[in-house]
C-alpha cells in the first residue's frame, strides 16, 4: 500500500484534495473520537492515524512528495526490481556487503590469505635529474645573495640580475614538479 493509497486519492491529485483527504480521514479515524471504543479498536484507530500522519507528511511536503513519486516509478521499472532483487539490503552506514549467494570466497580463503600487493619499485635517479631538481634552490640562493650583495655595494646591475635568478627560480619552482608529475605518468 502506498501513500496515496492510504490517503484514498491519487496519484495525480492536487495538494488541495490531498489535505481534504487527511482531514476527513483524521476526523474518522483520530484516538480522540473514539475514547469510549474497545481497546482492540482504538489500537487499530490509532495505527490507522499514525500512517495517515506519515502519508501527509510526505505527500503535503511538495519537495518530499516529489522525492516519494520518483521513488514510485522507479519502484515500477522492472529493470529496477531485478537489481533490487539481486542486491543484499545494506543496514545505515553500511560499506560492503556480499551479494546474495555469493560466499566462495569464504571457502577460498587460503588461497588469497597469504597475497601481498607489491608496489613495482621506484627506478633510480640519475645525477642529472637530482641536480636538476635542486637548481631551483641553488638559483634563489644565488639570487639572495647577488641582491644582498648588490644593496651592500649598491651595484643596480647586481641587483638586476639578482631579481631576474629569483623570477627563474620561481618559475622553475613551478614548472619541474609538474615535469615530475608528467615524467611518472608515462611510467
Amino acid at each position: 500500500m502506498n501513500l496515496y493509497d492510504t490517503l484514498g486519492v491519487a496519484p495525480e491529485s492536487e495538494v488541495g484534495d490531498i489535505k481534504r483527504s487527511y482531514l476527513a480521514a483524521a476526523r474518522r479515524y483520530h484516538p480522540d473520537f473514539h475514547v469510549d471504543a474497545d481497546p482492540q479498536t482504538r489500537s487499530r484507530n490509532a495505527a490507522r492515524m499514525q500512517a495517515l500522519n506519515q502519508a501527509w507528511e510526505i505527500l503535503g511536503n511538495p519537495v518530499a512528495r516529489q522525492a516519494y513519486d520518483t521513488g514510485l516509478r522507479s519502484a515500477d521499472d522492472p529493470g529496477v526490481a531485478r537489481r533490487a532483487a539481486r542486491e543484499p539490503d545494506l543496514p545505515a552506514g553500511k560499506g560492503w556487503t556480499p551479494r546474495a549467494g555469493d560466499d566462495g570466497w569464504m571457502t577460498d580463503f587460503d588461497g588469497w590469505a597469504d597475497e601481498h600487493d607489491e608496489l613495482s619499485p621506484d627506478e633510480p635517479r640519475s645525477t642529472t635529474r637530482t641536480l636538476v631538481t635542486m637548481a631551483p634552490v641553488a638559483l634563489l640562493g644565488s639570487a639572495i645573495v647577488l641582491v644582498f650583495l648588490g644593496l651592500l655595494l649598491a651595484v643596480p646591475a647586481i641587483i638586476a640580475v639578482g631579481a631576474i635568478c629569483v623570477i627563474f627560480s620561481i618559475g622553475l619552482f613551478i614548472l619541474l614538479p609538474m615535469f615530475e608529475m608528467a615524467h611518472g605518468r608515462r611510467r
